[in-house]
């Protein structure tokens, strides 16, 4: 039998761990490559945008960020009562801090495109959003300690994000 027929066991903890790394390292890349790309193409991201742009940025972030809610929270459901082992423990756990993350991108991207359509859409709906940001930093800055009381639980950030989305839905 030649080695390159034998099967292979469970990943390694240190592979795992390397891999989950360098995706970390891939999305802040990513990140950064698309701002210098909205900034080089003369958008700056903080900047007032015409209504019709902003409106249309909204909404396909909004529906991004809905997949992406959609997405953490059934992957929360359980599919069998049993312990999990600490290796895929720790992958889900970075796939959701990796979600989360870019859920704050979006959602401070949100309040950017709200503030631009001000006073079109109302002052409590701005505000909800920055408040909906805030709560998204909160939980991250809260992540590594997961079993932690302090602050808000994933189930009270996804609902406030998805209400969020519906709000600016229905005034929008």
């Amino acid at each position: 039998m030649s080695d390159e027929t034998t099967s292979e066991g469970p990943p390694e903890s240190a592979a795992v761990l390397e891999s989950m790394t360098l995706l970390a390292t891939l999305s802040t890349a990513a990140t950064l490559r698309e701002s210098v790309a909205q900034r080089r193409a003369g958008r700056d991201p903080s900047a007032q945008e015409p209504a019709d742009q902003a409106t249309a940025r909204l909404q396909n972030t909004g529906q991004t960020l809905m997949d992406l809610l959609m997405q953490m929270a059934l992957s929360r459901v359980p599919l069998e009562q049993r312990e999990e082992e600490p290796l895929p423990h720790a992958v889900r756990h970075f796939d959701l801090l990796m979600k989360m993350r870019r859920a704050e991108r979006l959602t401070q991207a949100m309040h950017q495109h709200l503030l631009s359509l001000y006073p079109a859409v109302s002052e409590e709906l701005v505000e909800e959003a920055r408040r909906t940001h805030d709560e998204i930093e909160q939980f991250l800055a809260d992540a590594p300690a997961e079993d932690a009381d302090e602050g808000p639980h994933l189930s009270d950030v996804l609902e406030r994000g998805m209400s969020l989305i519906v709000w600016v839905r229905h005034e929008v």
